[in-house]
């Protein structure tokens, strides 16, 4: 029997991997939350970058 080639692996659509972000996101302000540190002022600005993105891909 002939094996036939797969095809190379690709990307994950970006929908997918901001989605995937996001709940990272979140789960690691809540972890700084519940160990009452300050959450970085970075991950509040792409989590809603992320966010409007998302809101605005289901328009």
């Amino acid at each position: 029997m002939t094996q036939i080639p797969k095809p190379p692996i690709g990307l994950r659509p970006r929908f997918v991997w901001e989605y995937e972000r996001i709940k990272e996101i979140s789960a690691a302000i809540r972890r700084c939350a519940s160990a009452n540190h300050n959450i970085p002022t970075d991950w509040i600005e792409e989590y809603n970058e992320l966010i409007d993105r998302q809101r605005e891909a289901i328009r």
